[in-house]
């Protein structure tokens, strides 16, 4: 009986140390990811309501690249151009089912190859982007209009 009871133990003690480290670690890299993306969600949550100002850079107002720019630089510790056609050279493109948060969004909205508009996505189907009309907002991606004019998604860090 004292036998059948140890190799009993002795089974589950292997089993139990047989399982794939990769399901600790994976949970490791998810706290590892959430961290940034909340602070990119707390960070966007301070800009929303300011108000739409072409070349603007700070609270007064702001347009659509100078928030990547102050996003990037709260959150990331990391200085974007100035402008969405420089930024939209940076890092590598991304496929829309593989999106981090931080990854820049860009859109167009004209014919004009040259009018782009960048938003940062946030997380869980949301962007944030610096709308002409309505100020800083927060976004759907799955929006029908916004998924129309998405054009590339660049992803700078990581």
């Amino acid at each position: 009986m004292k036998t059948r009871t140890f190799l009993t133990w002795l089974a589950l003690m292997i089993l139990l140390g047989c399982k794939p480290a990769t399901r600790f670690s994976s949970r490791a890299d998810m706290a590892l990811d959430a961290k940034p993306q909340n602070q990119l969600q707390q960070a966007a949550e301070r800009w929303i309501g300011v108000p739409y100002r072409w070349g603007g850079n700070d609270r007064q107002g702001i347009d659509c690249s100078g928030l990547a720019v102050q996003l990037y630089k709260e959150v990331f510790h990391y200085k974007l151009p100035r402008n969405a056609a420089k930024q939209r050279v940076l890092g590598y493109a991304v496929r829309a089912p593989y999106l981090k948060a931080g990854d820049l969004l860009f859109f167009r909205f004209k014919t004009d190859e040259g009018t782009e508009h960048v938003g940062v996505y946030l997380g869980h189907g949301h962007f944030i982007h610096a709308s002409q009309t309505r100020g800083v907002v927060i976004e759907r991606l799955s929006n029908p209009y916004y998924r129309r004019h998405l054009i590339v998604i660049r992803r700078i860090l990581r």
